[in-house]
């Protein structure tokens, strides 16, 4: 396994990169941020790297920190996420980007990113956000910004899925379990909350 790769950058074409290291010229495919890491220091590189092994061949991708290797890492486990995908996102946006369009489902900043749709961010938002919503707001509190209210009990999420899966977007969705939460107290009855979610939409056709 190629963990780690230090040396000398011989080529560059858009984000694709050719890294010389004792000798070995190494092709790498680089995160945004890593492309920076290389512009600024050209003779002495260091990349975080990813082996990622397919029928056709093999490919190597390159990060500028283990923690943006790991975020890597953590998307192509989102089902039908692949590698390229993955990159994609780390070109456009950074790993703080990510994280916080996660954390708050932000569905409009991730369809952004080339090869990413509608469905597609909010896969992404659904799988991802019970890992990175608890550190996100953590980091906001202590840096003093006022940080929505956690959203981590279980119906409210179950709610959250069936909406999803009826094809609202995960904006949306928020805002009607939170409406519908709002109007109906504290109910931890589904189908209670869900028939109100869905009344709203209704409701807000009609003003």
């Amino acid at each position: 396994m190629i963990a780690l790769l230090k040396g000398k950058l011989i080529s560059q074409n858009e984000n694709v990169i050719i890294l010389e290291v004792n000798g070995i010229g190494y092709q790498l495919s680089v995160s945004g941020a890593a492309l920076n890491l290389v512009s600024k220091n050209p003779d002495q590189v260091v990349l975080h790297t990813h082996l990622h092994v397919k029928d056709d061949g093999i490919d190597l991708y390159g990060f500028a920190s283990a923690d943006e290797k790991q975020l890597f890492q953590k998307i192509i486990t989102v089902s039908g996420m692949g590698c390229k995908t993955a990159l994609n996102i780390l070109k456009t946006m950074s790993k703080n980007q990510f994280v916080a369009a996660i954390a708050l489902g932000d569905r409009s900043a991730l369809t952004k990113v080339n090869g990413i749709g509608k469905k597609t961010a909010d896969r992404l938002i659904l799988e991802l956000k019970d890992d990175f919503a608890d550190t996100y707001f953590a980091a906001e509190a202590s840096a003093g910004a006022e940080v929505p209210v956690s959203t981590a009990n279980d119906v409210f999420q179950d709610a959250l899925s069936a909406l999803l899966a009826l094809g609202f977007s995960y904006g949306e969705a928020e805002t009607m379990v939170r409406t519908a939460q709002a109007e109906i107290g504290e109910n931890d009855d589904l189908q209670v909350l869900l028939k109100t979610a869905l009344a709203s939409v209704g409701k807000r056709g009609r003003a």
